[in-house]
This record gives structure tokens, sequence and C-alpha cells, in this order.
């Protein structure tokens, strides 16, 4: 029996390569973690972003109505406040809530100086990860 062929150093053995491919594997499951946790956090960003367009479209669509028009649209009849929850066509699982509030200041000493504000909110909802999230956008229009 020659000797010399079972000590050969041509080649690596089993055991070598075994090693090998689970220090590999060590190294590289924390990366596949890492890319799973970045893309929830990107999609979670995507939503949010999505969100938040759809409260300034909702919110430019409002106030290009004109104060008059929003009264009329959004507040009944002898009411200070009101609130109109929807659907968003091709955003599935988000709903708006558009609310309208009127606010009159008057100064004690001047009556006749009154302004008419209307406070309008749109709030953006969604469910993420068995929770609800939401972004609201604010603002003011003057009824002048």
């Amino acid at each position: 029996m020659n000797i010399s062929v079972l000590r050969s150093n041509g080649g690596y053995t089993f055991i070598e390569l075994l090693i090998a491919i689970s220090i590999l594997g060590l190294v590289v499951a924390p990366f596949l973690a890492l890319f799973s946790g970045s893309y929830l956090a990107i999609s979670s960003a995507g939503r949010q972003s999505a969100a938040i367009n759809l409260c300034r479209e909702q919110m430019e669509a409002v106030k290009s109505l004109g104060c008059s028009t929003v009264r009329t649209t959004y507040l009944e009849e002898n009411a200070s406040s009101s609130s109109v929850e929807e659907t968003i066509a091709g955003f599935s699982g988000f709903r708006r809530t558009t609310s309208v509030e009127t606010f009159i200041f008057s100064c004690e000493n001047e009556p006749s100086l009154e302004l008419e504000l209307l406070f309008i909110e749109v709030t953006v909802l969604w469910n993420e990860r068995q929770s609800e999230k939401s972004e609201t956008l604010s603002s003011f229009l003057s009824c002048r």
C-alpha cells in the first residue's frame, strides 16, 4: 500500500469544506436579516409617503373650492364642524377623513371687524403590521 497517496496535499478534505461553509453561513446570516429589515422599513416609508401625498392632494382640492363652496359642501346647515370619510380609489387599504370647522374671531372694541376662518384637517389612515397608522395635515382658509 502506498502511504504517500493517502497523505496527498493536493486538495481540501470534506471536513475543511464543511467548516468553511459553516463560517460563511455565520457571516452571511446577519446580512440577510439586514436586507429583510431594510425591506420592511422601505415599504413602510413608501406607504407613509403615499399617505402624506394623499393628504396634500385633498387639502389642495378643498382649498381650491373656495370658502363658500367648502361651507356648502362640508358643513351642514347651521353646523360649526363636519367630517367626511371616504375610501381612496387606486389606493387599497387607505381611508381619508376630511373635517372642516368654523372659527369666528372678532374684536371687542370694534364689533364690525370680524374674521371667519375655516379650519381644514385631512387625515389618511392605513393598516400596517396589525396596527393602524395615520398622517394628518391641517390648514386654515380665510373667508373674507
